[in-house]
């Protein structure tokens, strides 16, 4: 297998994963995982991101408790090897900060694949309570958390557009406009209960 069809091959396997068994992760893949963000490309070359890394069992619960998966609390994140709360420096001197800090979150996803361990990026939680647990200071923007660990079990493939259906050439053409993916839908008691969370949580 050539370098491409490498690179290629740990992108399409990486999964969102939400299902770990608690163990702890090697220092040194926890170093590779870092060092993959710290190598991210940045606006200006500012290398905005800052990474608070979480290992603590006491500590990753307390940010379960944080964390949301859709209207659920995020439990998968307490029983996480570790977790990295990407932020952001706005004073770093690049105007893409957020995006500079996302794409290193990126890289260490990818770099957690080709080491056999599983992540889960978190973009819902409660951002002042994580401050207060984690003394991240003001001036920082949190970007996401990254949770990391050995799955237990499979995630499953989830579909994807085809690249027809997103790809336009020249200029953008919206008669090409894409379709819209079919998620799995439940009836009875599950479906009830999703009406009732969309009415409350105002996602009509």
């Amino acid at each position: 297998m050539n370098e491409s069809e490498t690179i290629f091959n740990i992108i399409k396997r990486r999964r969102s994963v939400r299902h770990f068994n608690r163990a702890k992760l090697p220092d040194e893949h926890m170093q590779q995982i870092l060092e993959a963000g710290r190598w991210a490309p940045s606006g200006a070359n500012a290398q905005p991101w800052r990474f608070v890394v979480v290992t603590r069992r006491e500590t990753l619960v307390a940010l379960a408790e944080c964390s949301y998966y859709k209207v659920f609390k995020s439990r998968h994140v307490g029983e996480a090897g570790a977790v990295v709360v990407i932020c952001a420096d706005p004073a770093a001197g690049s105007q893409t900060y957020p995006l500079d800090a996302a794409i290193a979150g990126t890289n260490m996803t990818l770099m957690a694949t080709a080491l056999g361990i599983g992540s889960c990026w978190i973009g819902a939680f409660e951002e002042q309570n994580i401050r207060s647990l984690l003394k991240i200071p003001g001036k920082l923007m949190l970007i996401a958390l990254i949770a990391f660990g050995y799955e237990t079990g499979k995630a499953s493939v989830p579909p994807r557009l085809s690249l027809s259906s997103i790809v336009h050439n020249e200029a953008y053409d919206a008669a090409g406009e894409p379709g819209i993916i079919t998620k799995k839908k439940y009836s009875g008691a599950l479906s009830v209960f999703g009406k009732l969370m969309r009415v409350l949580f105002n996602k009509r």
